[in-house]
């Protein structure tokens, strides 16, 4: 497959309302003939509906942030103590992004957001613990860091930019319309309601402030979209807080005050973008625009047009290797 710069047709952008290009993450490579071959595999979640345009659950969302579209694409509250956010399926999506530490190398994007993306970058949250942590491993850049575990809890990219939370070998497989990969321990949510482990604080992770320490967790709602949760709590007050924010499926992500953060960006008359934390404790002092250490997700604008259109937006077009059909 040849691989060359991401683009939208300017007759393809005047039809539609939405134009969902199908950008993969960095290097967007499929996935090896080997992982192909496992039978039998579940099928890839379906994308979000073009016309998902707010937050469910119980929680009292409100917009924050740069709008696309004329729209909010970004909604946040808090339930129990916990603060939440909802991500919009239908005009973003998220690229997982290797730290230059944990996890080797080198890999795409050298552990910051690139420059070149910046453009459509609207928000940026933590990724998991430490691969010598847990059991599981990653996929990305075409290759596999550590072996993918069977049971694990993995949030998962695909080249259409949709995403996935489910339990690896169950609701998610290495299909060849992978990106990305990140597992971190078992599902905190299922089937919209919290597991049972979510009650005992000791499967989470070590603590260094008891069972309520600075968490981070991540979910997807009935319509794709991701949902995040981060605050100082118990892994039940966390995987509670993911269902009142209309999460069906969630995990953990990392814990602890140096390793939970939510950023937001905002964009500059210049076209630069500047970072703000919203959420969580800790994270790094750069709000991810300078190389770090640590794997986290950069949230970026699809490409997309408004009715009648002939451009895509963003400034400029992503120029990380993309897969284009």
């Amino acid at each position: 497959m040849r691989r060359r710069p991401a683009f939208l047709s300017a007759a393809t952008a005047a039809a539609a309302l939405l134009v969902a290009g199908v950008v993969s993450a960095p290097a967007g490579a499929s996935a090896p003939a080997a992982a192909r071959a496992q039978t039998p595999a579940p099928a890839a979640p379906a994308a979000p509906s073009s016309v998902v345009k707010a937050p469910g659950g119980s929680v009292a969302w409100r917009p924050e942030g740069r709008q696309v579209l004329g729209r909010p694409v970004i909604y946040r509250g808090s339930t129990g103590g916990v603060e939440v956010a909802w991500l919009d399926p239908s005009l973003l999506r998220p690229v997982f992004v290797p730290g230059t530490g944990d996890g080797g190398g080198p890999w795409s994007w050298g552990g910051q957001v690139a420059p070149e993306a910046r453009g459509q970058l609207v928000a940026a949250f933590n990724g998991g613990f430490k691969m010598g942590d847990i059991a599981g491993g990653w996929y990305h850049d075409g290759r596999t860091l550590k072996s993918l575990v069977p049971g694990q809890a993995s949030l998962v990219i695909y080249k259409d930019g949709h995403v996935a939370v489910g339990e690896w070998g169950r609701d998610v497989d290495l299909t060849p319309d992978v990106v990305s990969v990140r597992q971190n321990l078992g599902l905190l949510v299922d089937n919209g309601a919290p597991t049972p482990v979510a009650g005992s604080p000791g499967a989470w992770g070590g603590s260094v402030a008891g069972v309520a320490t600075a968490r981070s967790g991540a979910g997807v709602d009935a319509n794709g979209a991701l949902v995040l949760a981060q605050a100082r709590v118990s892994p039940q007050g966390l995987a509670d807080a993911l269902v009142a924010a209309g999460a069906v499926r969630g995990m953990q992500l990392d814990i602890n005050p140096d390793w939970t953060t939510m950023v937001v960006y905002d964009q500059n008359a210049d076209g630069s973008v500047s970072g703000r934390k919203v959420m969580g404790s800790g994270g790094p002092g750069g709000l991810y625009l300078s190389p770090y250490a640590r794997d986290f997700f950069a949230v970026l604008i699809k490409p997309a047009v408004a009715p009648g259109g002939t451009a895509a937006i963003g400034n400029p077009p992503v120029k990380a290797i993309a897969s284009v059909k």
